[in-house]
């Protein structure tokens, strides 16, 4: 059996469940219904840490179970969501849905980049992975970008309908992934298979012990989290301070997304010609420099610099995520990239809750600027460690748990 045909589905899949209608306006969706940017800020600190605390287990589960179950589960819980926050505002229903919301992306995150890993090393074509991830990476972006622009244009007429449509679309994703196949892991058939708490314990020490691993996966969050909460959350509130009206909200997001896709394009000749460390430490540089200069120089114009850190951000995240996978073993591969989004997560939720706390306080733009100072000091760390530690070789033969 071969697998090359999970990947065009994983494609379609992408760009189905991406198709985030909500995105450019969630914020504004919220304040409107009623809620202050602290509130809000103190919905989502529980939203992700609830998140954070799933991200691993579902991992595990994908590892355990199957990559295109847990992607289906993940697609259906958002849609499900999507249509509670529809509810009447901090309703019970309304608060379970806001939860279930952060918690579906758990199933995809560790997911999803298992599944097309597994599924080319299945076919002997392992290496063709920063390949894939490059372009998978430029259909979620331009997926994004579209709906971010049709999303803007849509909230104009009826705000409620950028969730409708998004999660019809996130059905019909489930629909789609479900219909490709489970690629096999690093299982001996005969063998005993781990357990779940066996899986988990092992994913985690490897994640933990090896400092290399340990690394990356402290880089990809760092740059992660930060990225997501400029591009995502906190352009929304700046971009109302610098007086911007509500219908461009799309066309910047588009913007953004555009942004990412050329850093996307650009990943796999950036990272030959400059090489992965340097290409890391600057990258990072630059993310928080851009945040800075928001600050300092806060303006319609500035809004560009956002942009800027996506594409920065989408030219490393491929690379990365190669070197992640290049690093770890198979039949902990879910496990261990759901580590990094739970680290992502975690501090996701402490560093939004800070800056929104200090945009209603003070300003957008200077929390903005202290979230950029504080990504260099987390950053540094891993740079030290990447710069100086060698590249390990694939690790998948290695025994887990007495189990070889």
């Amino acid at each position: 059996m071969t697998y090359r045909g999970n990947i065009p589905r994983f494609y379609a899949y992408v760009g189905l469940t991406r198709f985030v209608l909500w995105m450019p306006i969630w914020v504004i969706f919220l304040e409107r219904r009623g809620l202050s940017l602290s509130q809000i800020g103190t919905l989502e600190f529980v939203a992700i840490l609830t998140l954070a605390a799933f991200e691993v287990p579902t991992g595990t589960v994908a590892d355990l179970w199957g990559r295109k179950l847990s992607l289906a589960i993940g697609a259906c819980l958002h849609g499900l969501a999507l249509l509670g926050l529809l509810t009447e505002v901090l309703s019970p229903v309304f608060l379970v849905a806001y939860v279930v919301w952060g918690v579906s992306f758990s199933f995809v995150s560790g997911a999803s980049e298992a599944f097309a890993y597994d599924s080319l090393k299945a076919d002997g074509v392992a290496d063709h992975f920063p390949r894939v991830a490059s372009r998978y990476a430029m259909i979620q972006q331009a997926a994004g970008g579209f709906s971010g622009l049709v999303g803007g244009l849509v909230a104009t007429y009826d705000i409620r309908l950028c969730f409708l449509i998004t999660a019809v679309a996130c059905f019909v994703g489930a629909g789609v992934i479900l219909t490709g196949h489970e690629p096999p892991g690093d299982h001996v058939p005969g063998a005993d298979r781990p357990g779940y708490r066996t899986t988990l314990v092992a994913g985690a020490r490897i994640a933990i012990g090896r400092p290399r691993v340990r690394a990356i996966i402290l880089l990809a969050a760092t740059i992660q989290l930060f990225v997501i909460l400029l591009t995502m959350t906190a352009f929304q509130p700046y971009a109302n301070e610098v007086a911007l009206p509500l219908w461009t909200f799309g066309a910047i997001y588009l913007g953004i997304q555009a942004f990412a896709i050329a850093g996307s394009y650009l990943s796999p000749r950036a990272a030959i010609r400059f090489g992965r460390a340097r290409l890391l430490t600057v990258a990072t540089i630059a993310i928080a420099g851009c945040q800075v200069l928001l600050w300092l120089g806060a303006s319609r114009p500035a809004v560009v610099l956002i942009a800027v850190t996506a594409a920065v951000s989408a030219l490393v995240q491929p690379i990365l995520s190669a070197m992640l996978n290049d690093a770890i073993p198979s039949r902990q591969r879910a496990t261990i990239i759901s580590l990094q989004s739970l680290v992502a997560m975690v501090g996701l939720g402490v560093v939004q809750l800070a800056l929104f706390t200090i945009g209603q306080r003070t300003s957008m733009a200077l929390a903005i600027g202290l979230a950029g100072m504080l990504m260099a000091v987390l950053a540094a760390p891993s740079l030290a460690v990447l710069a100086r530690s060698p590249a390990e070789p694939d690790e998948s033969a290695i025994p887990v748990m007495g189990h070889p």
